[in-house]
């Protein structure tokens, strides 16, 4: 997670700071997700994917360059023996 996480910050020419505020979070857990030290729930995972494709949308139309990166959201489930 945290390769494409810090290059959507910087592609969007936000901060740490400025993005967890953007994605509703704590700038530590932000951070924790970029160095790979955490990985949201898929709960916050569909809610971030939602606020980052919001503004990635705003920037192309803006004129900004913008690389579209695909996300994707795997669960493990344990099957009971």
């Amino acid at each position: 997670m945290r390769h494409w996480l810090k290059e959507w910050r910087d592609i969007n020419g936000l901060t740490q700071k400025k993005a967890a505020e953007f994605l509703d979070m704590p700038e530590t857990t932000l951070a924790s997700y970029e160095q790979g030290h955490r990985t949201p729930s898929v709960g916050r995972a569909k809610k971030m994917a939602v606020r980052m494709n919001d503004i990635s949308k705003k920037n192309v139309l803006n004129g900004l360059i913008f690389l579209k990166i695909k996300y994707t959201i795997r669960v493990n489930k344990e099957v009971p023996k």
